[in-house]
């Protein structure tokens, strides 16, 4: 998948060393006509289509709020029942290590990692499940002005300091713990 063009750049973004020159690839993508293999994209859309492409993304990334803090997994991967923490902005600027703030909004309402999906139907705070399409409490809405997450509750995603957890609150004018950006945006 590396010598196809449509999925390098979202690839890079995921890993610590993303502007690492590859060097030449003429021979693989001559190797690549020659046996005429399908594009790694293709692969995605159909044996794989759970799995977002950089064009069917709001944004993605490390999601930060106005408040100095970000969505944070805590490490490793995104398993069932995983809670969706906040930790301090401040790591920001360190290498995406592990993908422990790599999350992806999708432009059908899904905020997830690679497997699974935050859900809001839990007790306290966002947990991650398997993606199901069915809206209700895996559907989040980004609104690119107010930079908002809203759910069909009329909730917003809030980065709650005290609990050090993501949660859904009533939404409030200009909060920065609702005010999110992503760190690459799609819009």
């Amino acid at each position: 998948f590396m010598y196809d063009k449509e999925l390098r750049k979202q690839w890079y973004q995921r890993r610590v060393r993303g502007d690492m020159d590859v060097g030449d690839l003429s021979e693989r993508f001559a190797l690549r006509e020659r046996l005429h293999c399908k594009s790694y994209a293709w692969f995605i859309r159909n044996i794989y289509p759970e799995l977002p492409l950089e064009r069917d993304l709001v944004g993605s990334g490390r999601w930060r709020t106005d408040a100095d803090t970000c969505m944070d997994t805590r490490g490793g991967d995104l398993t069932n029942g995983k809670l969706l923490y906040l930790g301090p902005r401040g790591e920001m600027d360190k290498p995406n290590i592990n993908s422990n703030r790599f999350l992806m909004l999708t432009n059908d309402h899904r905020l997830m990692g690679l497997n699974y999906c935050a859900d809001s139907g839990y007790a306290d705070g966002l947990q991650f499940h398997p993606c199901h399409m069915n809206g209700g409490g895996q559907a989040f809405m980004y609104d690119k002005e107010l930079r908002t997450i809203k759910q069909g509750t009329g909730k917003c995603l809030t980065g709650n300091s005290e609990k050090s957890l993501v949660l859904m609150e009533e939404c409030r004018e200009n909060d920065q713990t609702q005010l999110w950006t992503p760190e690459f945006k799609y819009y």
